[in-house]
């Protein structure tokens, strides 16, 4: 029997398999999630037929990358005066122009159109994240639902700035890492960084999952040097900006490049530091090889992965972070001013009075530490009919996420013990940590790795900032639902829950997309005065 005989019968084997009553009802749900999370993201996409909040300056930008027109990257005014944003990496710009070329500059629908798309996207990386963490169809479709009618990130998908598309590749990244494929999380992380440089915080859950595939394999071998890899990843692409960033700010004006060291100094230093980190993944496979030459062949081939690290996680990242440049060399810019660009955009968020310091003052930004609580909403637009829109998020959501993330820190700690023994203080710990507590960690661990940086952050800041780390607390909430799926007593209040999220989100919808309503329907939105 030749292959193409074997195909054709392996095919009609599959075709001949009856599809059960069960898969044809999965199937069924999948569908109304995605044709809700379409329906949702698009419906009334063009509305508002104008700019609005950072449009003014995100899409507008766009519009002059897409006409060709050199001062689209100047890094502050513009084309004949029009405003413009070039503090972000192009990437966003980029896709916001490719919505123009399709459906007409003038097209609202069009420099929406990919933000919205993207928001679709995320809807289904946070499916595949709760599939695959929690290895169960239930939390998959919960954090699917959850994300549908969760009213940050519907709104933020529905306007064309970057946040939408920095949520979706930082969920994709994250995703493929923990299905081990590298490579697609290498470009999706790429993706990120040139979307926003925030991205850069993504390292963190990716190295948290590679700690923990070498401690599965590492356990009572003595392979510590394994953990070098992923601890590397995370000083090269934390450490670079903190050894290297101070130098160029407050010093000297935009479009200067002249740090406190000489420009060879500088560059050789920086080049020697970034080339060490990357390669140190490298340099453990090499020493853990020349330790252990005689190791089993499955714990070798985890051990390669080292050797991998830096083109998976480094090269292709970066790689891609500098592809999303090459509009800019096609208009009679060089690297020299990709580079110029690039250091004017970190000192505007990191001195720049506008944004940062004392002096800085926005009347809809708010400290990290309130986003949980949903403190402080933004308001994005005013309609001349009096129609609204703000970032507001879905409170049921919200706060019944906190619980449910102090849920998974209890349930995937459930069979570690602590012993602390007085006489010599010394603190031990015992137990094991399975699949399943440790995905709860990892979710617990990724939410608090994309929230506490900002901390020390000294710019100003919004509650869109907290989009990954939601994203996050909602695979949480998908857990309680899954759990709770298992009983058939609770699957009521599972259903409850849900349908109360569902409600919520319906009954604010006019206040997150500029539906006209009555006065005293549009006051009610405004549960405390924080959120007017």
């Amino acid at each position: 029997m030749n292959i193409l005989d074997r195909a054709q019968e392996t095919v009609a084997l599959r075709l001949a398999t009856p599809i059960t009553a069960r898969q044809v009802l999965l199937i069924s749900l999948l569908l109304g999630l995605l044709a809700a999370a379409l329906f949702t993201r698009f419906w009334r996409l063009g509305t508002p037929g104008e700019f609005y909040f950072d449009e003014t300056q995100v899409a507008t930008a766009a519009r002059s990358v897409l006409d060709g027109n050199p001062g689209a990257w100047d890094f502050f005014g513009g084309p004949q005066g029009v405003p413009h944003e070039n503090t972000h990496p192009p990437l966003s710009k980029l896709f916001i122009a490719g919505g123009m070329a399709f459906f007409g500059a003038d097209n609202p629908f069009g420099w929406r159109f990919f933000g919205a798309l993207a928001g679709v996207g995320s809807v289904g990386f946070i499916y595949l994240l709760g599939k695959r963490l929690f290895g169960s169809e239930i939390a998959g479709m919960a954090a699917a639902f959850l994300m549908i009618f969760e009213g940050l990130s519907f709104a933020q998908a529905r306007i064309a700035t970057p946040d939408a598309f920095l949520l979706v590749f930082i969920l994709g990244s994250i995703y493929f890492v923990v299905s081990d494929r590298f490579l697609f999380s290498g470009i999706f992380f790429g993706a990120a960084l040139a979307t926003k440089l925030v991205a850069l915080l993504t390292v963190f859950p990716i190295a948290l999952y590679f700690l923990y595939r070498y401690w599965q394999t590492g356990q009572g071998k003595g392979s510590k040097v394994l953990y070098l890899a992923p601890l590397a990843l995370l000083a090269f692409y934390q450490g670079t900006p903190v050894m290297f960033g101070s130098l160029l700010v407050d010093k000297v004006p935009p479009g200067v490049l002249v740090p406190d060291l000489s420009a060879p100094v500088f560059s050789a230093a920086l080049g020697l530091w970034m080339a060490f980190w990357a390669l140190a993944p490298l340099a453990a496979y090499i020493v853990y090889r020349s330790l252990r030459s005689k190791a089993g062949h499955e714990e070798n081939a985890l051990a390669g992965s080292l050797a991998i690290l830096p083109l998976f996680f480094v090269v292709v990242p970066l790689s891609i972070y500098l592809l999303t440049y090459v509009p800019m060399l096609f208009s009679g810019h060089t690297l020299g001013d990709v580079i110029l660009l690039n250091r004017d955009g970190y000192q505007f968020h990191a001195a720049s009075p506008l944004v940062s310091g004392p002096e800085a003052f926005h009347p809809y930004s708010s400290p990290w530490d309130t986003w949980p609580i949903m403190r402080r909403p933004i308001f994005l637009y005013l309609g001349p009919d009096g129609a609204k829109i703000y970032a507001l998020g879905n409170p049921i959501i919200f706060w019944f996420g906190l619980p449910a993330l102090a849920f998974a820190l209890w349930q995937g700690l459930r069979g570690v013990r602590a012993k602390l023994d007085v006489a010599t203080g010394k603190l031990s710990l015992s137990g094991a940590v399975g699949p399943e507590q440790a995905a709860l960690l990892f979710v617990l661990l990724a939410y608090l790795g994309f929230l506490l940086p900002w901390a020390i952050q000294p710019r100003l800041m919004f509650i869109y900032h907290y989009l990954p780390s939601l994203s996050f607390l909602m695979l949480a909430l998908a857990y309680v639902v899954h759990r709770s799926w298992e009983r058939a007593w609770s699957r009521i209040g599972a259903v409850v829950f849900l349908a109360a999220v569902a409600v919520t989100f319906v009954y604010f919808y006019p206040h997150l997309a500029a539906v006209g309503v009555s006065d005293r329907l549009g006051e009610s939105y405004f549960w405390f005065d924080s959120w007017r």
